[in-house]
């Protein structure tokens, strides 16, 4: 359309020459007047006026969409020229582990704000019975924890008890004979030898009758000898003492009733634990029940909270790894192309597909030059022709003029933003644009 438009310039203007060259040399008119002059002097600054450039239909809202992270693509959940809404997903890498991580972390938020719920809502009935019968139990625990001990240490007081009966025994042996032992058994030795020697004179007086078997003599003399045999035999006992092996035995009393002491003393430590823990078993559930009767104190509301913020932020770091995994609408448009199939790998800064709000669109230039620009200005209208649509002017309204320039191919282009109204529906987001602009009323 450019090439027409050209065209159609150079022919008026090689007609406009041929018409004055025919007149000046051939038809040799008469004179134009003032007013013809003017007339054409005007057709040709007009045409002077006119700026022409080309451009692209584009949406006024347009991006291009890349993954935050980079992997291989799982799922499209779009197709090139659906309508979407903005916060739809439409591209996922594999995230199945993010997902888990993402479950996780929503739990754990909702286990923090039902503990805070159950906190502020107070204890149950049945809670209040629990926590009773929890502190029956820890005081039936320190009783019985409390007896073990006494046993324990009734058992170490038996155990010494055994050791000094078992070393008054060995004592006991140890000691004798004692002097006034001594002199006792003595007597005893002298008092039966003289009742042999009594006995044994009175035996001779009769020793020649030859019945003397019969005789009270010698049944008396028979009895005291063996009365004195006893004594010497007391006597020797006493003497001689405890023996080496009844001594061993005591002492081996001795020692296995101190080792009885030891295993007895050693229950005391583990008893006496026993009834610590029972005892910090019972204060844990009486401040439970404490508690329960009391309700959440400010500090507990305050913990509860912090806990709910903590999982609460795991939940949006989850959240926001997950997030760079998708691709996801920032706002309703239509997909105008999708580069990438599921199972191909994605990259940062690599578009995956573009999203435009095509229901509104502009024409954006992609050739005015900086001798053009300095010449337009915002708000200047413009005429729009399209290769689409041939046969149709639109008009327009330059919005907007790029501030920076771009160079293609070594020219120095601004783009120029052009709103036009009343665009065929038939037309499409890239389709090739000619504008017109009359620079002559600035």
């Amino acid at each position: 359309m450019k090439r027409i438009v050209i065209i159609a310039v150079i022919v008026i203007v090689v007609a406009l020459g041929g018409w004055w060259a025919y007149n000046r040399f051939v038809a040799q008119p008469p004179e134009p007047t003032a007013t013809e002059t003017a007339a054409q002097e005007a057709a040709l600054a007009e045409l002077e006026n006119v700026i022409w450039a080309s451009g692209k239909l584009t949406p006024e809202r347009w991006a291009a969409l890349s993954p935050a992270t980079g992997g291989t693509v799982s799922s499209l959940a779009t197709t090139e020229g659906e309508w979407v809404q903005a916060g739809a997903v439409l591209a996922e890498l594999d995230n199945r582990v993010l997902h888990s991580q993402v479950d996780v972390a929503a739990a754990a938020v909702s286990e923090a704000e039902a503990a805070r719920d159950k906190l502020l809502a107070g204890a149950t009935k049945a809670e209040l019975d629990a926590a009773k019968a929890d502190i029956a139990a820890a005081e039936a625990a320190v009783a019985l924890a409390q007896a073990q001990l006494q046993q324990a240490r009734e058992g170490v007081t038996a155990a010494e008890t055994q050791v000094s009966i078992a070393q008054a025994q060995y004592d006991e042996l140890a000691s004798h004979p004692t002097q006034t032992e001594r002199i006792a058994a003595q007597k005893e030795v002298d008092m039966a030898k003289a009742a042999v020697d009594q006995a044994q004179a009175a035996y001779d007086i009769v020793r020649g009758n030859p019945h003397i078997g019969a005789l009270p003599q010698s049944a008396a003399l028979h009895q005291a000898t063996l009365a004195y045999e006893a004594a010497q035999a007391a006597y020797r006992a006493v003497v001689q003492g405890a023996t080496r092996q009844q001594l061993a035995i005591a002492q081996a009393q001795i020692d296995s009733a101190k080792e009885q002491v030891a295993v007895a003393r050693a229950q005391i430590p583990a008893a006496e634990a026993g009834v610590q823990a029972a005892e910090a078993q019972l204060a844990r559930a009486q401040a439970a029940l404490d508690a329960l009767e009391t309700g959440a104190t400010a500090e507990d509301i305050a913990v509860a909270e912090a806990r709910i913020e903590s999982a609460t932020a795991t939940l949006a770091t989850a959240t926001a790894q997950l997030q760079q995994t998708q691709i996801v609408a920032p706002f309703d448009g239509q997909v105008g192309s999708i580069f990438v199939r599921t199972g191909e790998l994605a990259m940062p800064g690599a578009p995956v597909l573009m999203l435009g709000d095509t229901g509104y669109m502009w024409v954006e230039t992609t050739d005015l030059r900086e001798t053009d620009v300095t010449r337009i200005e915002v708000g200047m209208p413009v005429e729009v022709t399209f290769d689409a649509v041939p046969n149709r002017t639109f008009a327009g309204e330059i919005v907007r003029i790029a501030p920076m320039s771009t160079v293609e191919q070594g020219s120095t282009n601004y783009t120029v933003i052009i709103e036009v109204a009343d665009l065929d529906p038939g037309l499409r987001w890239g389709m090739t644009a000619f504008v017109n602009i009359d620079a002559g009323g600035r």
